[in-house]
């Protein structure tokens, strides 16, 4: 059968942090295509791969498996010129992926992965990249940047094929017009995430599903998928266990973006599994967690089945905000969630909250009360700065507000740059915020 070359590409930012980060949806893909039938190549431009010649330069691990990424200093985009902080390539050097891709066979074609939007720079250096050691192999570029941002990605990235929304769907046809054969692709669902693909492992990741119901108007997920799609626990468990047994990983992290909702059939099944199999674990979540499901069952079985340190999305404590960007949660979610933890035996401190920041007309004033409220309940605030993503309902309202021109260049929606945060936000306010937060 076809081989099949499959990269993550390099990041390009200002900061970048390795929080349990593993492109899922490449990865799901990647198991989609093995099923198919194809050979598989993978390479993660962000993981540090183990080069005797970076052994000078080692890279720390936290006992929960996140830690820094490789990076190195390079030249600001023109659009960022003036934003006085320095800006890097995180991943391996350039030298050393070429090494790797010039030891792999020819593959019949070459998927490129993408997330963020103003992360683009860095999908374009690997496309030239890819295109200079492979010329004659077609390049398909997919993902969230793609599918959200078709004609500049068309513009920008120069790659042979664009494959927007979900694989499953576009790709077969892409791969028909290159191989003369259009493969059934199966859902990430009805997948295991290929983690073997790895040289090695610091932590596992698990998707149990797609989608959300809540409607967040600074959230694209509904949008992308609007109807909750799950795998059976039976299959979360196991996957979770082969993580564990096989792959030999003590952390997992979970990537849905609604994990707890109804609870009763999906994530409690889950952790009594996780516990019938005696499994010694530590679970996190970096997608922040829904309060309004949490209950003191699920809070003892979170606390029994290996849950450490929890993140929760509050967003805002603001009333009239909180009705502006809907009712997913409110103080009183956040004071019930809280108790039922500390009940569980978590320490209240530990327990993360993230609030938004930075969104267009919230001052400074009402940025610190939502802090201060959250710290009053006992539980950790975590900022977290608005970026505007193209599609969602916040965009058009956050136009009018922007500092910079974020519709024309994505550099611009980055979370960084605070592109329509209100003029009381300064860096050095922020600055202070973040220190309230940690106090």
């Amino acid at each position: 059968m076809k081989r099949l070359l499959l990269v993550n590409p390099w990041i390009h930012d200002f900061a970048a942090h390795d929080f349990w980060l593993k492109p899922v949806g490449l990865l799901a893909l990647a198991a989609s295509l093995k099923a198919a039938g194809f050979k598989i190549s993978f390479l993660d431009l962000t993981d540090n791969l183990p080069f005797p010649e970076l052994a000078s330069a080692p890279l720390r691990r936290k006992p929960d498996g996140s830690g820094r990424l490789l990076a190195q200093e390079i030249q600001k985009p023109a659009p960022l010129k003036k934003i006085p902080r320095r800006y890097k390539r995180y991943g391996i050097p350039p030298a050393f992926a070429q090494e790797l891709l010039a030891k792999r066979d020819r593959p019949a074609a070459v998927l490129l992965g993408t997330t963020m939007t103003y992360w683009y720079p860095g999908y374009v250096e690997t496309a030239q990249m890819l295109k200079k050691i492979f010329p004659a192999v077609p390049l398909i570029a997919g993902g969230l940047y793609v599918t959200l941002l078709p004609e500049h990605a068309r513009k920008n990235l120069p790659a042979d094929f664009f494959c927007l929304g979900d694989y499953e769907r576009a790709l077969p046809a892409i791969l028909q017009n290159i191989l003369g054969a259009a493969p059934a692709l199966t859902s990430p669902e009805q997948t295991r995430l290929p983690l073997e693909l790895y040289p090695r492992l610091h932590y596992g990741v698990v998707m149990t599903g797609r989608g959300c119901p809540f409607r967040c108007p600074y959230c694209v997920s509904w949008k992308l998928h609007p109807h909750l799609q799950r795998k059976t626990p039976e299959a979360v468990v196991d996957e979770i266990s082969w993580q564990a047994r096989s792959l030999g990983v003590r952390n997992i992290a979970f990537y849905d973006d609604a994990l707890l909702l109804e609870p009763e059939k999906h994530i409690m099944p889950i952790l009594e599994g996780v516990i019938r199999a005696g499994i010694s674990l530590n679970f996190h979540t970096p997608n922040g967690l829904h309060l309004k499901p949490m209950t003191a069952e699920l809070a003892r079985l979170m606390k029994r089945a290996g849950f450490s340190v929890m993140r929760f999305g509050l967003e805002t404590a603001d009333p009239g905000r909180q009705k502006m960007l809907g009712p997913k949660a409110g103080l009183d979610d956040l004071s019930a969630a809280l108790e039922y933890l500390e009940n569980a035996g978590y320490d209240r401190k530990a327990i993360g909250v993230y609030m938004l920041a930075g969104l267009p007309g919230q001052s400074t004033e009402e940025i610190e009360r939502d802090l201060r409220a959250v710290k009053k309940l006992g539980g950790r605030p975590y900022l977290s700065e608005y970026s505007p993503i193209p599609g969602t309902d916040l965009w058009e309202a956050a136009v009018p507000a922007a500092r910079f021109d974020f519709v024309s260049e994505p550099l611009f929606q980055n979370c960084s740059v605070l592109a329509c945060a209100h003029p009381s936000l300064t860096p050095q306010r922020l600055s202070r915020l973040r220190a309230l937060c940690k106090e």
